[in-house]
């Protein structure tokens, strides 16, 4: 566990039999279900900061079943075998970081989420719980050592670029997911009056370019149940009327869905 460090003082974390704790004496204990909040209340934006728990299950749900497979097979194929640390940005429920941890079955798999309910989510469902550590954190405010990340994976989550830069190691590989263009492009078709291109992000401060991929396919969504967890878990669901939320559980969803894969080298 000396990949932590403490949310408070900086200094690093050890691991003792509540939890983690630091030598200025800031404990953190390790919940029940198996993660840390490393999270202080004067960080908090809000009571319950990230995604609501319906979300996060809507998530769950709709990931479970599979649509977004390719990606994760995808991402497991750009993972180093030789990487010993890695942390996923934004982990929500954890489905990709377990997607992770299956391909590097001798790292230290982190997975870090400003929603409590998701971390929570992560962690009761994680494997083994000393290999692979959730926590709440702010990925502003990184809870880990420096040049501590062999690699650092950010799929669809916000960060801040000298926080990379400072926790990977020098030869350290930064995988970041963004939507492209056409990515659930039809869906946004019946929701907005204008449909705006997807930006894409420029390379994070400190960092090279070393590779992009474009992962795209057909998303064929049927069962009502399925297509309300896809609009749940999207930022569509704040948007939408009732009636035509309705219609589109009814009718079910045809589409597409588009990924840009961005791989970084630290500078």
């Amino acid at each position: 566990m000396n990949d932590l460090r403490c949310p408070l003082c900086k200094q690093p974390l050890q691991i003792n039999s509540q939890g983690v704790a630091c030598d200025n004496r800031h404990q953190f204990d390790r919940a029940k279900e198996g993660y840390f909040n490393l999270l202080p209340v004067q960080h908090k934006n809000s009571r319950e900061p990230g995604d609501a728990k319906e979300q996060l299950l809507a998530r769950r749900q709709f990931l479970e079943a599979g649509f977004f497979e390719p990606l994760k097979q995808y991402l497991q194929t750009l993972m180093p075998t030789h990487a010993q640390s890695l942390l996923d940005i934004g982990c929500g429920e954890g489905y990709f970081t377990r997607g992770f941890a299956e391909v590097l079955p001798q790292a230290k798999v982190y997975g870090i989420d400003i929603a409590k309910a998701g971390v929570r989510l992560a962690a009761k469902s994680a494997q083994d719980k000393n290999r692979h550590v959730f926590a709440v954190a702010s990925s502003f405010d990184l809870p880990f050592t420096d040049h501590s990340m062999d690699v650092i994976t950010r799929i669809y989550a916000p960060s801040k670029d000298a926080e990379l830069w400072r926790v990977i190691k020098s030869e350290g590989l930064l995988v970041i997911v963004t939507p492209a263009d056409t990515h659930l492009l039809e869906l946004r078709r019946r929701i907005y009056r204008e449909v705006r291109a997807h930006q894409h992000p420029p390379a994070p401060e400190g960092f090279s370019a070393c590779g992009q991929h474009r992962l795209k396919g057909d998303l064929m969504v049927d069962t009502p149940e399925l297509c309300a967890a896809l609009l749940s878990m999207t930022p569509f669901a704040w948007r939408l009327p009732e009636a035509l939320q309705a219609e589109i559980v009814a009718t079910g969803i045809k589409d597409s869905f588009d990924f840009t894969i961005s791989l970084y080298r630290r500078i």
